[in-house]
């Protein structure tokens, strides 16, 4: 049976000391790379799979710590080890805090360094899986083109913080992931996360989801109620489609980003809260606020921080570890084996994807319903392109009728859900009973009960 080895980097700005210690681990029988530089350092390990990381304190304009924070976020089991020239209480607390796993001093002699090694080797043998198979089960954001580095890096930097996050990209990029990384690599991990879809509510009926209703504030309110951002106390709220919503809207919630308390609908009675808002958006902001359809005081509390997911087309070389990562989750969830070919993937590679991520998703998922033979070939993916360019093609619909449509829909699901009640219809709209009735007759829709039962 092969001896356990490692594989190791060693970040520090000595070339004397990656020298040293890359000829102990050597000698050792683990592979081990040194860095000078802490950015090829990072890149290297967001990109390689790495067991150890030994990392110096101090890195010119940077910090050891500061390096493993950002890399701990795609490298969740990384065996993260501080040196250090002198260590103190308060530098062992903080670099373990901020996610350093072990520490060793300068001058380093080797058994400090053996013994680092057999507590590395320990760790991974707990784990029971190779760094690859540790790290594609863990990330649920998969990639390592240079923009999705970037992407990663910036994740790292801001998660630790409580400040607020406006997140951007095209519709299927993957905003609700890069949310919920902030959260999970933040303080609040341990607390409640809250996605909330503003465009999929009206404005009072929104209102009433976040901040809350008292008994009686009206029509319908049979009891007190809290809201969303009271239920999310020490934790993040992320409101996706955040542009979606009205100027009205807006000011109240930026009264309180501001004062960090609310009142719910109908009460006097001033909350505290403490909830971190992360927001995302697949529209321009900065036009929208030309075109006075978004506060710009609202953008500013917001986006202290804004972070881009670039779109599909940007990071193409992400497309064999996403086609993996998605025919894996597949086979989970239907307890199938089915693979695919490397000619297969190589034409994924090539295509185009306005849809994105998710639309790469989605075709992975029916290439491998279809796989008869349990394989996914080039065949098969021609055959799918061909289907989809062939298929059936609507006439294209404007904006303003998909718009109207949406409308028409949303109406009659919520008549259906509360069996024809015209008033609480209308309460769950959010809008008047006189103007559920013009709505109707401007979109076709019947409001005889009788036809919702």
């Amino acid at each position: 049976m092969p001896k356990p080895s490692l594989h190791i980097v060693v970040v520090d700005d000595d070339p004397g000391t990656c020298v040293y210690i890359e000829s102990v681990f050597a000698e050792l029988g683990h592979t081990c790379k040194s860095f000078v530089r802490p950015e090829a350092a990072e890149e290297y390990i967001l990109t390689h799979p790495v067991d150890l990381a030994i990392v110096d304190v101090y890195l010119g304009s940077t910090t050891g710590v500061e390096v493993l924070r950002r890399c701990r976020v795609h490298r969740p089991k990384l065996y993260a080890v501080i040196i250090t020239g002198q260590i103190s209480l308060e530098m062992a607390a903080r670099s373990i805090a901020e996610g350093a796993v072990d520490y060793i001093q300068k001058p380093i002699d080797i058994d400090a360094l053996l013994n680092i090694a057999e507590r590395a080797l320990e760790h991974k043998e707990r784990s029971g899986e190779t760094p690859a198979e540790q790290e594609e089960s863990e990330s649920k954001i998969v990639g390592s083109s240079p923009s999705m580095l970037e992407v990663y890096k910036l994740i790292a930097r801001v998660a630790p913080s409580n400040a607020n996050v406006l997140i951007t990209g095209a519709s299927g990029t993957g905003k609700e992931l890069v949310a919920r990384a902030i959260h999970e690599h933040s303080r609040r991990a341990e607390m409640p996360f809250t996605p909330v879809n503003c465009g999929s509510f009206a404005e009072t009926l929104l209102e009433s989801e976040l901040f809350g209703h008292e008994k009686g504030a009206f029509t319908g309110a049979d009891s007190v109620r809290k809201g969303l951002i009271e239920s999310t106390q020490g934790g993040t709220l992320f409101l996706d489609e955040i542009t979606e919503t009205s100027l009205g809207f807006q000011v109240k919630l930026l009264r309180v980003l501001q004062e960090q308390q609310l009142r719910r609908i109908g009460s006097n009675k001033i909350i505290p809260i403490d909830v971190r808002i992360l927001a995302a958006t697949n529209r321009d902001v900065p036009s929208l606020i030309r075109e006075g359809k978004f506060r710009e005081d609202l953008y500013y509390r917001l986006a202290v921080v804004q972070i881009k997911i670039p779109m599909l087309a940007e990071r193409q070389s992400d497309i064999p570890s996403l086609v993996t990562h998605f025919l894996r989750q597949f086979n989970e969830r239907n307890q199938a084996r089915v693979s695919i070919e490397q000619s297969a993937v190589e034409l994924l590679q090539k295509r185009s994807w306005p849809g994105n991520v998710r639309e790469l998703e989605n075709t992975i998922y029916r290439l491998a319903i279809f796989a008869s033979t349990g394989r996914i070939t080039g065949a098969d993916v021609e055959r799918e392109q061909e289907s989809q360019k062939n298929g059936p093609k609507a006439e294209p619909v404007s904006a303003p009728d998909r718009l109207v449509e949406m409308e028409r829909h949303q109406i009659l699901r919520i008549l259906k859900d509360v069996h024809g009640n015209k008033s609480e219809a209308a309460r769950r709209l959010g809008i008047e009973r006189k103007t559920l009735y013009k709505k109707a007759v401007r979109l076709g829709i019947t409001l005889d009960a009788s036809e919702y039962q």
